[in-house]
This record gives C-alpha cells, structure tokens and sequence, in this order.
C-alpha cells in the first residue's frame, strides 16, 4: 500500500492549510489504523470520517501555529516571561484536556463498536435461529407430503387393483357364459349334423334296399337273399334288410 497521500480534490481547501507531514500522517492513520482502515480506493473518495479527520488536524495545526505566534510576541514584550509561563500553563493544560476528549471519543467509539458487535451477534443468532426453524419446518412439511403422497399412492393402487380384480371377475364370467354358449351351440349343431347325416344314410340305405330289390325283381336268382351285412349302421337297418 502506497504511503503518499493521494486524498480527493473535495478536501483541497483543508490540505492546504496543512503541511505535507501532517497530511502523510493523516493519510497512514486513515489507511493503517487498527479498526477498520481504508483502502486506497476508498481513503481517495468523499467519506464523513476522512473529512472529520482533515478538520481535525487543521484545527490542531492553526491552534500550534497561534501558540508559537504568541510565544514569539511575548518574548518580545518586558512582561513576556510571566505571559509566555502562564501560555505554556494553559497549553499544558490544553493539552491534557485534547487527552481527555480523545480518550473520551476513543471510549465512545469502543463503547459503539462493542454495542455494534453485540447486536450483529444478537441479529445473526436470531437469524440462524429463525433459519433452523425454516429448516426444521420445512423437513417436517416435506416429511408430511411424503406421507400423504404414499398414501394417496397405496390409496391409488387399492383402488386399482380392487377394480382390476372386478374386471378380472367379470371378463371370466363372460368368458364363462360364453364357454357355455358355445358348449350348447355346439351340442346343437353336432346333433344337427348327427341328424342330417342320419337322414342322407337312411336315404342311402333306402336306395339300395330299391336298387336290390330292383334287381330281384329282373333277376331273382343273382341275389342271395341269404347273405346278410356284418354290421349296419342304422338301428333299424336289420330290420329293413330283413323285409
């Protein structure tokens, strides 16, 4: 950090009035004092602190300078020593009483900035506390969606399942009825067909008994009447053949 005093034009009317001692030291306070000092960036702005500082100093400076002036004087005059002891009394205890006001500004500020630190303490425990307490009611409010929403879930697939199972009962119901619907329908249709091919063979049976019979009429003697089928297919084609 530079040591050369770079304040801003703002405070020219105040730095001329000071020597360059003066205004170096002011600037190494501002940028190296122990609590809070200031960076270049902000030791060359405008700042309520620096212009109180810079007042200060000149204050102090003109007050040094009027001393010396008034020294100077008295030990020109025949009652100069008497003035001039009574002046170093009164700087003494000018100075004392600059002492005292510092240290009281010094106290002050200690006083403030310990008040400052316990109320930043203060607001950040309350903070922390409030966020935990954030935090905790938003876990158990995540916590209860959480169970509400497995709920509703199991809720969802009872009813699911519930009306998977009436689907299911229903679709082998029909299933059933149809099962038996076309066990039915086919019992009918195979005794229908029993019956028409009853009918086609009887026909056929009738047929033959005529073409046989045909043929005993032209020729009775090619037959034998004796010989008779092994196994007949109607129940009455026994009967028949034997007419």
């Amino acid at each position: 950090m530079s040591s050369q005093p770079n304040f801003n034009e703002h405070y020219k009317i105040l730095l001329d009035q000071l020597p360059p001692s003066m205004k170096k030291d002011a600037w190494l306070r501002l940028t190296t004092r122990k609590n809070n000092p200031l960076s270049e960036e902000q030791a060359r702005g405008i700042r309520s602190d620096i212009e109180e500082l810079l007042t200060r100093e000149v204050d102090r400076y003109l007050n040094k300078k009027n001393r010396q002036k008034i020294k100077i004087e008295a030990n020109t005059t025949s009652d100069g020593s008497s003035t001039l002891s009574r002046l170093d009394g009164f700087e003494k205890q000018l100075e004392e009483c600059e002492l005292r006001v510092q240290q009281r500004e010094n106290n002050i500020k200690n006083t403030i900035e310990g008040q400052v630190a316990e109320e930043r303490k203060r607001l950040k425990d309350e903070y922390d506390s409030l966020m935990a307490r954030k935090e905790s009611e938003y876990n158990n409010c995540m916590v209860d969606m959480q169970q509400k929403l497995y709920s509703f879930k199991h809720q969802l697939e009872g009813q699911h399942n519930s009306r998977s199972d009436d689907l299911e009962g229903q679709y082998k119901s029909r299933i059933f009825t149809l099962e038996k619907a076309n066990a039915v329908k086919n019992k009918e249709i195979v005794k229908k067909t029993i019956k028409i091919l009853d009918g086609i063979i009887y026909s056929k049976d009738q047929t033959i008994f005529a073409y046989y019979d045909g043929i005993r009429f032209k020729n009775p003697g090619c037959i034998d009447d004796t010989i008779e089928p092994t196994s007949f297919y109607e129940k009455d084609a026994r009967i028949l053949w034997t007419k």
